[in-house]
């Protein structure tokens, strides 16, 4: 085995959990490689403002990632643009990380921090035909495609809420579809939507189906008492949840049955040398200032472990 070529720590996912561990762990001294398959930030990226992260009233989902990412690289941590397919324990301090290139680095230890990754509703028809055609999962990204289209979000959390506020930067018809009339969006975000006169909110509403030749042209949805409507559509936001992605630590056994990430409250694994941060955990509250503290105890009793 060549410890020249062993890392100290490789982190799965340059989310904020994972940003803020490399941050500790190459200020500790500890050799760190970062392993991301898209681009640094994780779910930052897709959020438009962010008003909860302390030192910012408001920031730029982009802008934050870009200063976490610069500051989690400031002191010697390597990057490395790959997708990791699985994990192998092969004894204490001794963890295989395996690229779908089929490239293995060897680890001491290894921080799970993938996050989630936006839940695509089972019960449209037609939701596949036109899934990129007119669904999308991100208005930062693509809301510049739906200028004064007809677009529709459907949920009734924080996602949904402020994918529909930030859509109003490119048309004024958008019709946001929730399932109930009850909301799980913080307060005054649902105060800014009921307020904004781009936004039409409709209630208790189900989609039936999607409609169109190339592209989504039509929504039907379902009403109270079951009444069928049919609307013009050029685009639907589907924000109805996350799922964890955790596919590729599946043979470690470490995870619940909806996929999340066990731990104790030092960020450890029930496997020796795997610890995991973030929204991938089984945990309570997911925001950007919890995963970021959970990257900094794994870091943190990694080195304790190592010194």
């Amino acid at each position: 085995m060549n410890s020249e070529a062993m890392y100290d720590v490789v982190i799965i996912g340059a989310g904020p959990g994972g940003l803020n561990a490399a941050l500790y762990a190459s200020r500790s001294g500890l050799k760190t490689l970062i392993i991301e398959k898209e681009v640094p930030g994780g779910k930052i990226n897709s959020t438009s403002e962010v008003e909860n992260w302390l030192g910012f009233k408001k920031i730029s989902g982009f802008e934050l990632s870009d200063t976490l990412y610069s500051h989690a690289m400031a002191f010697g941590a390597k990057f490395k643009s790959a997708e990791v397919v699985s994990i192998k324990h092969a004894k204490e301090f001794l963890q295989e990380v395996v690229l779908k290139n089929g490239e293995v680095i060897q680890t001491k230890t290894v921080i799970i921090a993938t996050g989630l990754v936006n839940r695509k509703p089972t019960d449209i028809e037609n939701f596949a035909k036109f899934d990129r055609k007119g669904i999308s999962y991100c208005a930062v990204c693509d809301g510049p495609l739906f200028r004064n289209k007809n677009v529709f979000v459907l949920g009734d959390g924080n996602s949904a809420f402020e994918e529909a506020l930030y859509l109003t930067s490119f048309t004024d018809k958008i019709t946001l579809i929730t399932r109930s009339d009850k909301f799980y969006a913080e307060d005054i975000t649902v105060e800014k939507v009921k307020a904004e006169p781009r936004i039409t909110l409709i209630t208790n509403t189900y989609i039936k189906s999607l409609e169109g030749k190339d592209f989504v042209e039509k929504i039907n949805l379902i009403g109270t008492g079951g009444k069928i409507t049919t609307l013009d559509c050029d685009g639907l936001f589907p924000m109805i949840g996350f799922i964890p992605t955790s596919e590729f630590a599946k043979d470690l056994n470490i995870t619940n049955e909806k996929g999340y990430i066990k731990t104790n409250e030092k960020m450890q694994t029930e496997v020796q040398g795997i610890y995991a941060v973030g929204d991938i955990r089984d945990k309570e509250i997911r925001q950007i200032v919890t995963a970021a503290s959970d990257g900094a105890i794994a870091a943190k009793e990694i080195w304790n472990s190592l010194k």
